[in-house]
């Protein structure tokens, strides 16, 4: 067999066949090892990329946090609940225009936004020292910007809840809920994450009435102004009243705790 004006025997050229197969073969292992190698490095890269990209994301949206919480209306730290929650007999919404509530009590509040992110539906209500809700949610504001502040002022209306059937269910008067306050609690959402938080007043001054039975002298010791606590997520705190299961006036969305089975009133 003459190739390239060499004679090569057939045993030869088969010997040359194997030895360029066997090559070859080797070259592509060579080749889909590093194929496999990079692809590894590649993949490992993604990730990183992704996990950089999310922590870079929850970063931004850590720092566009809103930050909301209850003062009195003239910017200063709540001392005293009855500055913000008591029998005012005017509640002032506009520079001429006065409301007059005859002398029920009222709530006074102002709720400002520290933070850097506007914040969406914010509303608060109030609980009693054993952290059980004692009203319903009150809207603030559908949003307040950063830096701003809203004035809140209404009414305490009587917490008036029927069955299905229109017969009363349970109830608490607004002066029960002047003498139970304990905690303000605002709840908001970030615009741009849809995270939920909510921030925590206490009653601060030292109330010897609370600590007559002699097992909680600790709230002798409060601070005047206690600091505000921050959380995330919604206020997990159950109300005093027990919520019918199918209340289209009151549904469990309002109260932002889930729904349970209705026994029905006490006879």
């Amino acid at each position: 067999m003459i190739i390239c004006g060499y004679d090569i025997t057939l045993s030869v050229a088969t010997f040359l066949l194997a030895v360029f197969t066997a090559a070859s073969a080797l070259f592509i292992a060579v080749s889909a090892f590093f194929t496999a190698v990079a692809a590894f490095h590649t993949k490992n890269l993604a990730k990183y990329n992704k996990d950089l990209v999310s922590q870079n994301e929850k970063q931004h949206r850590e720092a566009l946090r809103p930050l909301c919480f209850p003062t009195t209306t003239n910017g200063a730290a709540i001392e005293r609940f009855n500055m913000v929650i008591g029998p005012y007999n005017t509640l002032f919404k506009h520079v001429n225009q006065a409301i007059q509530t005859n002398g029920s009590p009222a709530l006074h509040l102002q709720f400002v936004n520290k933070g850097v992110g506007p914040a969406v539906n914010v509303r608060f209500h109030i609980n009693n020292i054993k952290r059980q809700r004692i009203t319903k949610d009150f809207m603030v504001a559908h949003a307040i910007p950063p830096g701003e502040t809203c004035i809140f002022q209404s009414e305490i209306p009587l917490l008036d809840i029927r069955d299905d059937r229109g017969k009363f269910f349970s109830g608490m008067s607004p002066d029960q809920v002047v003498n139970d306050a304990y905690f303000i609690i605002c709840e908001y959402e970030s615009i741009f994450s849809g995270d939920t938080f909510h921030s925590t007043v206490a009653k601060g001054y030292p109330d010897p009435a609370l600590a007559g039975d002699g097992k909680n002298q600790w709230r002798l010791n409060r601070p005047l102004t206690p600091p505000i606590e921050f959380r995330p997520g919604l206020d997990p705190s159950k109300p005093i009243w027990p919520v019918p299961s199918e209340d289209a006036n009151y549904p469990a969305a309002f109260l932002n705790f889930p729904s349970t089975p209705d026994t029905g009133p006490t006879p």
